[in-house]
């Protein structure tokens, strides 16, 4: 019976080695599947925040860009309130009775200024003017000729050295470019 029991001895020691050896590897194998879990979860989340920094970065990028378009339409439309705006008061202009204008800029200028220059429209009444000054020896301004205008007039010297542009395309421009910033203060508060 002495074999009998070194072989039991031997079993039971063998037994107990794959007992602990059993109780090892499943100890590391929980361990691993922790390890494991934790860099799941860990990778998880990176993953989540980089998701989420990615939507907010492109939320961001959509938003101003919506925000540049918005504005680029309303500069637009601004734009286009401004040009109307000018647009029509240039046909104002047009209405106007301009006879009494333009005979004060003849005789505001009567010595400095020989002829007048005018748009077809209004050639008539310049000329009917230069004429009345001429007949009352006020001054020797004749007319000269047609401009590309919508009315007013341009007023030269002898020597064409010195031209006074008193054209309303002129002066519109001139108060336009000098009170956009009013005028569209006015128009869009």
């Amino acid at each position: 019976m002495g074999l009998e029991n070194v072989v039991e001895d031997i079993l039971k020691s063998a037994q107990d080695k794959v007992s602990t050896i059993e109780a090892e590897r499943d100890s590391e194998v929980m361990a691993v599947i922790e390890e494991a879990k934790r860099t799941g979860e860990r990778i998880t989340g990176e993953k989540i925040a980089s998701a989420e920094e990615t939507v907010a970065r492109i939320r961001k990028q959509e938003m101003s860009g919506a925000n540049l378009e918005v504005r680029r339409m309303i500069l637009n439309t601004r734009k286009e309130v401004l040009d109307k705006t000018y647009t029509r008061s240039l046909e104002r202009l047009r209405e106007l009775d301009e006879k009494p204008l333009l005979r004060s800029l003849i005789r505001a200028h009567r010595g400095d200024a020989t002829r007048v220059y005018s748009n077809r429209q209004d050639q008539p009444v310049v000329e009917e003017l230069c004429n009345e000054l001429l007949e009352d020896r006020l001054t020797d301004v004749a007319y000269a000729g047609n401009v590309d205008c919508i009315g007013g007039i341009v007023l030269e010297n002898v020597d064409g050295t010195i031209r006074l542009d008193y054209t309303f395309d002129t002066i519109m421009d001139e108060v336009s470019e000098r009170s956009m910033k009013e005028i569209s203060t006015i128009l869009f508060g």
